[in-house]
């Protein structure tokens, strides 16, 4: 009765510990859990939460936080009508048809690639991620940060509003065609191959 007894507290105390240091047991947000975490101003705060999912079709009115979740992509026909945050998650795919009308904080993400096809209103944040490529013709309505990643070259045709920040990432060339209506801030990374083709509305920041 004794050992019986033990072994039903072993099992229950194990199950616990497994709930404790496994919250990624998590679920899916569905259209009426996400209620409980949408402000009177449409924002939706997810923040350090254990959801795995959104759900598709996903209409945020505000913005969308996501930062420190184990969420890895973003759902088919996401609308956000605000920003985008999503810091030091586990967010590595973003699908074409996304609707941002804000920026994107991604820092700390694990974007890889960001393709054509997303909607994007402000800057784009893609520091400490390990981005291998941005699409051709790429515009960004804001700053655009490649700082600390891995990526090599910037695509042809860029166009950015802001300020283009790169330092620590690996780049040493630009493409033959670039614009950055604001200025460009080198972090001290040394450019081998400028453009050829360069509209500059700052200056250049080393």
């Amino acid at each position: 009765m004794f050992t019986k007894s033990l072994a039903m507290r072993f099992v229950s105390l194990f199950l616990t510990l497994m709930l404790l240091c496994f919250p990624s047991f998590a679920y899916e947000l569905d259209y009426y859990s996400k209620f409980g975490h949408t402000d009177n101003y449409g924002n939706l705060d997810l923040r350090n939460k254990p959801y795995t999912q959104l759900p598709s079709g996903l209409v945020v009115k505000g913005n969308l936080n996501i930062s420190q979740t184990p969420i890895k992509k973003l759902p088919k026909g996401l609308d956000v009508g605000g920003s985008l945050e999503a810091t030091n998650s586990a967010l590595k795919t973003i699908r074409s048809g996304t609707k941002i009308k804000g920026y994107a904080n991604l820092l700390g993400s694990k974007i890889e690639n960001w393709p054509r096809g997303i909607k994007l209103g402000g800057y784009l944040n893609l520091t400490d991620t390990p981005l291998k490529t941005l699409p051709a013709k790429l515009r960004v309505k804001g700053d655009l940060s490649v700082i600390r990643t891995p990526i090599s070259a910037l695509p042809e045709g860029l166009v950015v509003d802001g300020n283009l920040y790169i330092g620590g990432s690996a780049l040493q060339v630009f493409p033959d065609t670039m614009t950055v209506k604001g200025s460009i801030f080198l972090g001290g990374n040394k450019i081998t191959k400028w453009p050829s083709n360069l509209t500059l509305g700052g200056a250049v920041a080393p």
